[in-house]
């Protein structure tokens, strides 16, 4: 009974946060935590849930200590899944602190951990976010490198993986550089 209501209580406070109400989803999640002490695995979610949640209301401090304690308990538990996803949000704070290329280094550790899970479509999207920080960076090649990388690992032969290979095949055939012969740019 508890793991359900602690559940229910948990789902609605990521509906708080996805319409944007971060307090009122704070709330919700602190309460969720409550009635899902017991609960290991769904603690180690709340958790995580509350970091997101802090790092949205600028609290890093409090963000950092959620996402420790989700990461101890993911180890525990023995969830890679988990632990790569706390990785992220990790990173993403980082990234929202100014601190980018611990939030690159810490994105490469999430995603490296999703691709050893199996998990490559969700490897993608922190490629992807290494991709966008490379990008703001105004380090364009370090930006196609890993969004390569992200494709690289997804499974072969997959729709997803060559769909993205074609995209990535744009912007290059843009600026002229496939089959020009000429090297592109070094990164600045």
């Amino acid at each position: 009974m508890a793991q359900s209501s602690g559940k229910k209580i948990q789902e609605q406070g990521v509906a708080l946060f996805r319409k944007g109400k971060f307090e009122a989803a704070l709330e919700k999640f602190n309460e969720a935590l409550q009635v899902s002490a017991d609960q290991p695995k769904q603690a180690a979610e709340i958790y995580n849930d509350l970091g997101v949640t802090y790092k949205q209301l600028g609290n890093y401090p409090a963000a950092h200590q959620s996402l420790d304690e989700a990461m101890t308990r993911f180890t525990q538990l023995q969830d890679k899944k988990g632990e790569a996803q706390t990785w992220g949000n990790r990173a993403s704070i980082y990234e929202a602190e100014g601190r980018l290329e611990e939030a690159v280094e810490t994105y490469k550790i999430s995603a490296s951990m999703l691709e050893e899970a199996g998990e490559s479509e969700l490897a993608m999207y922190v490629w992807q976010a290494v991709s966008k920080l490379r990008t703001k960076q105004g380090q364009y090649i370090a930006a196609i490198g890993a969004y390569e990388e992200g494709i690289e690992n997804m499974p072969e032969g997959s729709l997803k993986r060559k769909v993205l290979q074609q995209i990535l095949k744009l912007p290059g055939s843009m600026l002229g550089l496939a089959g020009s012969g000429s090297e592109p740019d070094k990164d600045k």
